[in-house]
């Protein structure tokens, strides 16, 4: 009886370092693989009020640290919405209004979907900017209100990086 106890302690002895040893506290993880998602609204192809997938969460997560929208529609601007879609539910996120030639005009850009104005409270990185994570499988869904006029498109790009 002795004999099996003092076999199990040994034992133990010596699986307990190996079980552990796997564990490095204090260790970031960083992510792995810079990425981008597109999508793109064209008139008379897509619909105002249908969502466009624009990133979908990788296997092990992503982090999204900027998302902008531009448009060459020079007669109309568009409120653009972006949610975060989790299973089948949509559960918020911005709406933004692309001014008309957004990123297609002199002194016109781009605009920031993620900037602290446009989506207020996401985490802040510690370079001062906002991010988004999105877990495995979980989306960001896009979609417009307005619809485009002839030949316009609406755009949007995802600035990511997969863990």
């Amino acid at each position: 009886m002795i004999k099996r106890i003092l076999s199990a302690i040994i034992l133990l002895a010596f699986a307990a370092p190996i079980v552990f040893a796997a564990v490095t506290p204090n260790s970031p993880v960083t992510a792995q693989t810079p990425n981008i998602g597109v999508v793109q609204f064209l008139q008379g192809t897509d619909t105002a009020g249908t969502y466009k997938t624009l990133y979908t969460g990788a296997t092990n997560g992503t982090k999204l640290v900027g998302v902008y929208a531009t448009t060459n529609d020079a007669s109309a601007s568009h409120l653009v919405t972006c949610q975060v879609k989790v299973s089948s539910v949509l559960y918020g996120g911005t709406a933004v209004t692309i001014p008309i030639s957004s990123g297609f005009a002199a002194a016109t850009p781009a605009v920031n979907m993620l900037s602290a104005a446009n989506w207020p409270g996401l985490p802040i990185d510690r370079n001062g900017n906002p991010f988004l994570f999105l877990p495995s499988g979980d989306l960001l869904q896009c979609t417009f209100a307005t619809a485009l006029t002839s030949t316009d498109v609406l755009n949007l790009v995802a600035v990511t990086a997969d863990f």
